[in-house]
Parts: C-alpha cells; sequence; structure tokens
C-alpha cells in the first residue's frame, strides 16, 4: 500500500469511530416533565405497533431511538396513555409534541427516521 492508501484507511476508520460516538452517545434525546411522559408514550407505542417494526427489528438486528421532541403548540392539551406495567391509562398533558424516532442498524447505522405527533386539542 502506498502512503495515499494509507491514509485513505485511516480517514474511514476515524469517521466509523465520529459515527459510532454519534449514534450511542449524543443521538439520546434528554427531556423532562411533561415532555418525559410523552417520550414513554412514543417508546411503548412504537414497540407494540406493527406498523413501526419491521423484519431487521425482528430478528434484532435493528433498533430505533428517540432522537428530538419539540413542543409544538404551547396553547390547548393533547391526550396520551401513561403505561404501568400492562395497563394503559389516557392522561391530558398541556400543548401538543412531536418526536422524532430514528432507526439503526446494529445500533450504530442509522437507516430510517420518522416523526410521531400528539393529537392536540384546542382549548374552549
Amino acid at each position: 500500500m502506498n502512503k495515499r492508501e494509507k491514509r485513505m484507511i485511516w480517514i474511514i476508520l476515524i469517521l466509523l469511530a465520529v459515527l459510532t460516538c454519534k449514534s450511542l452517545i449524543f443521538d439520546q434525546v434528554k427531556v423532562k416533565g411533561e415532555a418525559l411522559l410523552f417520550k414513554q408514550f412514543v417508546e411503548k407505542t412504537v414497540q407494540k405497533e406493527e406498523r413501526y417494526n419491521n423484519f431487521l427489528e425482528k430478528i434484532g438486528i435493528a433498533s430505533k431511538k428517540i432522537v428530538d421532541i419539540k413542543k409544538v403548540h404551547n396553547d390547548g392539551s393533547s391526550r396520551i396513555l401513561v403505561y404501568f406495567g400492562e395497563k394503559a391509562k389516557e392522561i391530558k398533558i398541556s400543548g401538543a409534541y412531536r418526536a422524532t424516532v430514528r432507526g439503526y442498524i446494529f445500533h450504530v447505522i442509522p437507516y430510517k427516521e420518522f416523526k410521531l405527533e400528539s393529537k392536540w386539542e384546542e382549548e374552549k
């Protein structure tokens, strides 16, 4: 191998290390309060509903993480399900939220992304 080929291999290895750090450390969202309740709701919804799961996730190659939660409406309220074990209870949270969920292969390589929103109702 010549000098240029060795440099390219080092660049590839460094970029793979950066991608791994980004996927494992920085892509996890940190929230509190009602946004935390919405995050737990999204995690359970994505886990339980068949339309969000595919073949790769069923055999354990792929996984999903919530990478972002934004409050899209400050007024009004939304209804979400909060799970206590297998039991669920519907509660109201103020405003409306949107979560971005990203799918990863081997917990590192991102391969899909989708968004979920809470059902928002205007205050009357």
